[in-house]
């Protein structure tokens, strides 16, 4: 069957579009509403999904293991922000990215612990357990349903509900003093806004918001490689947020469908090229598409060209 027309293929595209969507709605906070430049964000994913991983192997609750992770990923921000949110912003930048690489080097060479390159295995057992459930209830009822289904609507439903907190949060006087620090630090501290203090929670925020989608990365894929969270990923996000525009939410769904499918879809399509070549060739399509952004529609498909600083 043409994989196009796969539900298996549109399954997969679309449960990883929508963990890279909520990935990036996390960065959307700190880049598109206050103005933190963070490449490092792919290290608060990694907390979230090996918290999660480790506590799984060890036999905790997986209804416990959740919302750990994401306490975790959020404590880890505030860790970092406490000595860093202070430097200027391009500093912050530099120091963001080597605590995420710091991180992900720690996990490689903590083998008794993570696995190290070998990978934690059994990671999403007990997620593939209570997928199983999931699968006899329905087929209980009369219903067969693919074992993607339930994780796919999982995904999409945890976004929709990420989506309209911060749709809510935005119409709150708490987004409004985030957009103040962002458009001038000086004047916000000057109107009496505690600008280190926003920072502070909207880089918590974010990270927690991370680590949720390192969460769901967990049972979505069946062993953690550090691998899977090199500042690629964090790179592209930031296409994500270009493409589907700086401040809009909606535009980071749209966003990560487009990218999810050139990054993880075209995997299952039929190149008549060499397979390192393929992989290659998805990064040099996501760069022309967001070259072509820049050029044309700065903004990007949802944005609005008030959000956009180039000049700063």
């Amino acid at each position: 069957m043409d994989p196009l027309l796969a539900f298996g293929f549109w399954a997969f595209v679309l449960t990883f579009a929508g963990i890279y969507a909520i990935f990036v709605l996390g960065l959307q906070v700190e880049v598109g509403d206050t103005g933190l430049i963070n490449f490092g964000h792919v290290a608060f994913m990694a907390i979230g999904a090996y918290t999660t991983g480790l506590l799984l192997t060890n036999d905790v609750s997986i209804w416990i293991a959740m919302p750990v992770a994401i306490i975790a990923a959020g404590a880890a921000g505030a860790l970092l922000g406490i000595p860093t949110l202070r430097l200027r912003a391009d500093y912050f930048a530099i120091t963001t990215i080597a605590a995420g690489e710091i991180l992900r080097i720690t996990i490689e060479n903590e083998q008794e612990t993570t696995g190290g390159t070998q990978g934690l295995r059994g990671a999403s057992g007990p997620w593939r357990d209570f997928n199983n459930d999931v699968l006899d209830t329905f087929s209980g009822w009369g219903i067969d349903l693919d074992r993607r289904v339930p994780l796919l609507v999982i995904v999409w439903v945890t976004l929709v509900l990420v989506g309209l907190l911060l749709v809510y949060l935005g119409r709150t006087p708490w987004r409004r003093a985030l957009r103040a620090v962002r458009e001038n630090e000086e004047a916000a501290a000057a109107s009496g806004i505690p600008v280190f203090s926003y920072k502070l929670q909207s880089l918590v925020l974010g990270s927690a918001i991370a680590g949720l989608a390192g969460v769901l990365f967990t049972f979505y894929s069946t062993t953690l490689f550090p691998e899977n969270f090199e500042p690629i990923f964090t790179f592209v996000g930031f296409a994500i947020l270009i493409l589907g525009g700086i401040g809009s939410y909606f535009g980071v769904v749209v966003g990560s469908i487009v990218i999810g499918f050139i990054v993880s879809g075209t995997r299952f399509l039929d190149f008549p090229l060499e397979a390192d070549k393929v992989a290659a060739l998805r990064f040099v399509l996501v760069g022309l598409i967001i070259m072509a952004m820049m050029a044309f529609r700065p903004q990007g498909l949802f944005g609005k060209k008030e959000e956009l600083h180039l000049d700063a």
